[in-house]
Formats: C-alpha cells, structure tokens, sequence
C-alpha cells in the first residue's frame, strides 16, 4: 500500500497504470481519436479494495509528424473542505508524461486507481502535448474528466439508551442497550460491553436498530456506567468515535 498525501489529510490508495498506451494505426481522419478525457468506470464499495475509478484519455495527431505525449494528475473534493478540488501529489503512475510511438493517428491512455478514501470525489486533469521532432511544444491542451463520487457505504454503530433492572442472582442485573446502525451496510457479528461484561451480537442490518441484553456486575444508582458498541473492533465503521459512551447507570435501589 502507498501513503498518499493531500493538504494535510493523510490517504491510503493503491495505484495502478495500465500496461501501456493503445495507439491508434495511421489512416484517415476517421479513425483518428477526439481530444478528451473521461471516466471508464467508477465503483463505490463498504471494502476499501473495492473502491476504483479509471480514466482514459485521447488525442489525435495533427499532421501525423509531431510526437503526441499526455499527463494523469489526481484530484480530490472532500466533502469537509474548502469545496476547492486538490491535485493529489506523490500518486504512483500519475504526474508523469507517456508519449505515443511516432507515426500514430492517435494516443489512447488509461489510467485507475484502487483502494479510494471515503468520502470523496475524485477526477483526473489530463494535459496533453504535441512536440515537434526537435521537442519543441507545438500546441497544447487540457481537460478534466466528470467527477467519480465515493460514498462512505460501510456500517456505523451507535450505542442508545440504556435501561437495567436487578437480576435474581445477588450482585448482578439485567441491562438493555439500544444499538442503532446509521451506516449504509449492514454490520456482521460485533460485541456489546455494558460495565464489565459483554455479549455477542449477529449482526444488525443498515438503518435499523435493535435492544441488546447484557447480564453485567449492578452499578451504583446515578453514576456513570460504561457502554461500548463493537467492543473487540470485529466491524470497520464509517465512523469508530462515538462506540464508548457513559450512560447514567439506570438502576434504582442498587
């Protein structure tokens, strides 16, 4: 995995380039490429391996004796930011110039990039660049391609309110924990702490919630008495603040 790094936010991707440039043979106009640069698939996952978008840019020749060369530079939108789009730096296979072979009717490139962070946006800037057989730059253009939008589809826990009354057994209660699932996922098995015992959960579905039972040591009536969702962290949250909470113990005559 690589450490990507953008305006103090710290990123994790993997990157990829496709195995090389696609070049158009020489012929008519017809089979010359446009100038532009597009998304060819964008795929939103709760699994950060799931998450990708690709890119492929084009550009055709202009008189068929200059040497065609295009650059991928990253960018993303977060939804907490200044709504400004940063070039992402330091991202393997992009902020480099690939050059088609020389005698080609037109330039096809691809570019993708898996393991995205969420949430966020993402597109590509592609620059393009026509040199003469000297190196010199004969014209020049660029285009960004649609946005590539990546939601935070993985579950979030969320402890409720919590109630409690005395079990038969000296020294123990019976205590009923809310757990909600904000998330866009549903959560698999995860672990319930209430004082100082746990319990199993199978699972919650997203959007929903469900009372949980937990047998744990009584507490004392009006103190804080520690809850947590997911204990044992078995569930990867859209959100991991917020699990460990204080309820006021719900026990009366304790």
């Amino acid at each position: 995995m690589r450490r990507l790094s953008s305006a103090g936010v710290l990123l994790v991707a993997l990157v990829f380039a496709t195995a090389g440039a696609r070049a158009q043979e020489p012929g008519g106009k017809a089979d010359r490429p446009a100038l532009a640069a597009q998304i060819e698939d964008c795929t939103t996952s709760a699994l950060p391996a799931g998450r990708a978008v690709s890119f492929v840019g084009s550009m055709p020749t202009l008189t068929g004796g200059e040497r065609m060369q295009m650059r991928f530079d990253l960018e993303r939108l977060a939804p907490r930011g200044d709504g400004q789009w940063q070039r992402l730096r330091g991202v393997e296979g992009f902020g480099t110039w690939e050059s088609a072979a020389p005698g080609r009717a037109g330039f096809v490139f691809h570019k993708r990039v898996d393991g995205l962070v969420v949430p966020a946006s993402y597109r590509a800037s592609v620059r393009f660049r026509w040199t003469d057989a000297a190196g010199r730059i004969v014209r020049r253009a660029r285009r960004r391609t649609a946005a590539c939008e990546q939601p935070d589809l993985r579950p979030n826990l969320v402890p409720g309110p919590l109630t409690g009354i005395l079990d038969a057994r000296p020294g123990l209660a019976l205590y009923t924990l809310v757990v909600r699932n904000t998330g866009r996922t549903d959560a698999g098995p995860f672990s319930v702490r209430v004082g100082l015992a746990t319990t199993e959960v199978a699972g919650l579905q997203a959007q929903s919630q469900r009372t949980v039972l937990v047998i744990s040591p009584i507490c004392l009536a009006g103190t804080p008495t520690i809850v947590e969702v997911d204990a044992f962290r078995q569930i990867d949250e859209s959100r991991e603040r917020g699990n460990v909470v204080q309820r006021r113990c719900p026990l009366w005559g304790a």
